[in-house]
């Protein structure tokens, strides 16, 4: 029978927790007064994007959404070069002498695999298979590890996972924060302003350098599917970095860009948006992820459900749609097939490279098969739509490997 512990005193409570400690150990992490993420904060490249038209909040941060005009940001971003503030995409550091293991165990793509200096896409999995959230692993040795994705719960799915390991995770949200060039000519902006030369850096290749003569961590990776660059600066050193930078960004001609156009891009690209396109609910077979599934590396945590699910997949799968006409759904409406409703949007946008709307969305798995056609009401009235991979544009990714 388990002792029972009395408890008379704040003091004999002290003791107690101090013997509960010792025997479990120290927690992973640095203890504050609130972990969980909330507010309306500034980033630090905040004095220079001041002058933003409209606005919106991501992860606690305020972000610039349009400067001037979507479309004109849009043609900045394909045909010269943007300058972002991705801030807000956040940044969670693993290190110690069990970090490959601890990230291996939550991930279905094999990370031995990776080679120092490189990053990928993937995502962290819930033991039953759903996704905890996708983003950016970036490996600098065995030892440090960076994942970068954006409001959802990884962090805390990192510390749930640590199980006795000899790891330590850091979340940077609040003291990296993240400016992204994007779009043709980037690398030369960069390689105006860089110490190192960009010339050789591959897709998804990470450097640690100096920017405008500010040490950064550049990762050839972004959210819009051109070629391009995120750049992780200290707060204290990234207000004079994203000015130098934007001077620099300016003399190419190229301007500050918000997030709609990213976000138009995006949807072109097939690029899936946490929270939009999936959830918790998912896996990365309902998602079209179920490529990033290992079955020969070394048993991991939801090896035996994302096994199962890859080798009989979902009677629902996401899927693009290229609509006919000029109407553009919106989230969460219907998608019908021969009369009967099939599926729901997720994800929309008019596409000004493709001059049609596009969109993302749900639909039965044997719809996804033969480019069928398939009716979307849009506000009562019902569009005809092709059923096509999500990658409407550059499907082979052409552009950022540029």
């Amino acid at each position: 029978m388990a002792e029972v512990i009395n408890m008379k005193s704040r003091s004999d409570a002290r003791i107690i927790a101090t013997q509960f400690t010792a025997l479990l150990g120290q927690p992973p992490y640095r203890k504050d007064i609130m972990r969980s993420k909330s507010g309306l904060k500034r980033t630090a490249f905040f004095d220079t994007i001041g002058h933003a038209k409209e606005f919106h909040i991501h992860n606690t941060y305020l972000k610039p959404d349009v400067f001037t005009d979507p479309l004109e940001e849009y043609w900045t971003l394909r045909n010269d070069v943007g300058l972002f503030d991705v801030t807000g995409e956040e940044v969670v550091e693993i290190t110690g002498p069990d970090a490959l293991e601890l990230i291996n165990d939550v991930m279905p793509r094999d990370v031995a695999k990776m080679r120092d200096g490189m990053s990928f896409y993937s995502v962290l999995c819930h033991d039953f298979g759903g996704i905890v959230e996708d983003g950016i692993l970036v490996r600098f040795n065995a030892d440090k590890f960076w994942w970068v994705g954006g409001p959802g719960n990884s962090e805390e799915f990192l510390y749930a996972n640590i199980r006795g390991r000899d790891v330590e995770i850091t979340s940077h949200n609040d003291s990296l924060h993240v400016a992204s060039v994007q779009g043709p000519k980037s690398r030369d902006v960069m390689n105006t302003v860089c110490a190192d030369s960009l010339a050789d850096l591959p897709v998804f290749g990470v450097l640690e350098t100096d920017l405008c003569g500010v040490p950064v961590t550049i990762t050839r990776t972004g959210y819009t599917a051109e070629l391009g660059y995120d750049i992780y600066v200290d707060i204290e050193r990234g207000p004079q970095m994203y000015k130098d930078l934007l001077v620099a960004v300016q003399a190419a001609g190229g301007s500050l860009c918000g997030s709609h156009c990213m976000g138009i891009r995006r949807v072109e690209a097939g690029i899936l948006n946490f929270g939009f396109d999936f959830d918790w609910q998912h896996t990365p077979a309902d998602i079209g992820l179920e490529w990033m599934i290992s079955e020969t590396k070394a048993p991991y945590r939801a090896q035996k459900a994302l096994i199962a699910v890859k080798h009989n997949l979902p009677t629902r799968r996401l899927t693009g749609f290229r609509l006919e006409g000029s109407e553009v759904p919106l989230v969460g409406d219907k998608v019908y097939f021969d009369g009967q409703e099939v599926g729901v949007v997720t994800s929309a946008t008019a596409s000004p490279s493709l001059e049609v709307p596009l969109a993302m969305g749900y639909v039965e798995t044997s719809i996804t098969k033969g480019n069928d056609l398939v009716e979307i009401d849009c506000g009562g009235t019902r569009y005809s739509a092709r059923v096509v991979p999500c990658t409407f544009l550059d499907p082979e990714r052409k552009l950022m490997r540029a």
